[in-house]
């Protein structure tokens, strides 16, 4: 093995070249350039692997990080930390693959950047298979990690995120900002961020934060599990794509979860505040997660889904074994989500409906739990998709100019409230606006279990308007 050591700046540096592996170690001097260390570090050509190790100590550095080199993998021992003092010029931008990262605590100087492209901690410019793993992240004004495609459309995919914990942040308060813990974005169209993995991390936005984890952009099989999330001011966690090609945001899943305290503060007014809101995604899976005190200071105007948890445009999710307790407005919300089941989910506390759907067809309501909702615990609202409003909504054309209110089974639900079980109103013909109206039809509402409430079921379950054939309501028990 042979050694040779540099000094540079005060800061001594040794690096070895054993098996095609260049090593660099890393120290802390006064008066040392760390923003030069780093990047020399960074910039060594030599070997096909290059691991850094960073020893103990505060790093100042007044400007961002750049590797390139794939294969590259920073080690931080435990009280190395990267301080950098302008949150207009933070963090590392990562432009290679196969990056790994463990263990770093990156700060910034508490103050927000200009806007959420600059003040990051890490930048995934393009980058594939990389590892960010064990990272403290504090006091950033932008994203904290960013994922974000090169100007001519290369993806950031096949992504581990884990175990990061997220504080203090210094975004800007910008009312309904997109400003993230994790993001992967944003926008755009060409690129795809496939493959990634968000697992295990600690986000308290401390009532600061926008966003705990979102996906703003293109991106299939991606997975967001076990992560926990508190103290955001619009979304726990988003996915959602204005500039839909295709089947974008195709088969996400959303698993074990727990977010908490989702919503505006003060007398901030917002029409935001879901715990789990995912809008043009495909097939989704939600699934295991646990919401709780969401929607806060909701302004009721209904301009979005209010749901803990709510699907828009988001045909085949399936959502189950979901435990919701305490909402300002909904439990689930599901517009023009076709073809969705909602089963095993447990829902508490909610200031109006349990489950409110709207111009779905194709949906499978069972073995639920309801207790303490504060309206009417199934709502529905069904339209003929021909409005022109919906069809400039709806990107698949076998979802245009139909009947909503279709093929509805709700069953082995168990109920316990004193308001009305069941509302579904199907919209009625009008002439000033050449519409021809909607018919509802095919929809049971059986085996279903209700308690806490004296009134038979027949004057507790409800259509109105547009009513077709096969409305059935039976074999359904009443305790009392």
């Amino acid at each position: 093995m042979k050694y040779f050591y540099l000094l540079l700046f005060v800061i001594l540096s040794n690096f070895s070249n054993a098996q095609d592996t260049i090593r660099v170690n890393i120290f802390p001097k006064s008066n040392a350039n760390f923003l030069q260390i780093f990047q020399q570090a960074l910039n060594e050509k030599k070997g096909s692997v290059l691991k850094i190790t960073v020893n103990k100590g505060n790093y100042l550095l007044n400007e961002r990080l750049f590797t390139s080199r794939n294969n590259t993998f920073l080690n931080f021992e435990k009280g190395a930390v990267l301080n950098f003092t302008d949150n207009g010029k933070s963090g590392i931008i990562v432009a290679h693959d196969y990056f790994t990262i463990k263990n770093a605590t990156i700060k910034g100087n508490g103050k927000p950047s200009a806007d959420f492209y600059n003040g990051y901690g890490i930048l995934l410019n393009g980058a594939s298979y990389a590892k960010i793993i064990n990272n403290t992240f504090q006091e950033l004004g932008g994203n904290n990690i960013l994922l974000y495609p090169t100007s001519n459309g290369k993806s950031s995919s096949n992504n581990l995120i884990s175990n990061n914990n997220f504080s203090k942040p210094a975004s800007p308060n910008t009312l309904g900002g997109d400003q993230s813990a994790i993001m992967l974005g944003y926008s755009g169209e060409n690129y795809s961020h496939d493959n990634n993995i968000i697992e295990n991390n600690i986000i308290d936005g401390n009532n600061q934060l926008n966003i705990g984890i979102a996906i703003l952009g293109h991106g299939n099989h991606n997975i967001i599990r076990n992560n926990t999330i508190s103290n955001v001011l619009s979304y726990g966690i988003l996915a959602y794509e204005s500039k839909v090609v295709g089947n974008t945001l195709d088969s996400l899943k959303v698993i074990d979860n727990t977010i908490k305290n989702v919503g505006e503060i003060n007398a901030i007014k917002t029409v935001r505040g879901m715990g789990i809101y995912l809008m043009t995604a495909t097939n989704a899976q939600v699934s295991g997660n646990k919401v709780s005190n969401v929607l806060r200071n909701n302004n009721e105007s209904e301009t979005l889904g209010a749901g803990a948890i709510s699907l828009s445009l988001s045909p085949g999710a399936k959502v189950y074994d979901n435990v919701i307790n305490g909402s300002y407005m909904y439990g689930i919300v599901s517009d023009y989500s076709f073809g969705s089941k909602f089963y095993n989910n447990e829902i508490f506390n909610t200031r109006r409906s349990g489950l409110y759907l709207i111009n779905v067809n194709d949906v499978e309501v069972y073995n639920n739990t309801f207790s303490n909702i504060g309206g009417v615990v199934f709502r529905g609202y069904f339209e003929n998709s021909s409005l022109a409003y919906i069809k400039e909504q709806l990107r698949d054309e076998k979802y245009k100019n139909i009947d909503t209110g279709n093929n509805i089974s709700i069953t082995n639900n168990k109920i316990n409230s004193n308001q009305e079980i069941l509302y579904f109103n199907s919209t009625s013909p009008d002439k000033s606006k050449n519409y021809k109206g909607n018919i509802m039809k095919n929809i049971t509402f059986t085996n279903n279990e209700v308690s806490g409430n004296t009134k038979p079921i027949q004057e507790l379950v409800n259509f109105r308007g547009g009513l077709g054939r096969n409305l059935k309501v039976k074999s359904n028990r009443t305790l009392r």
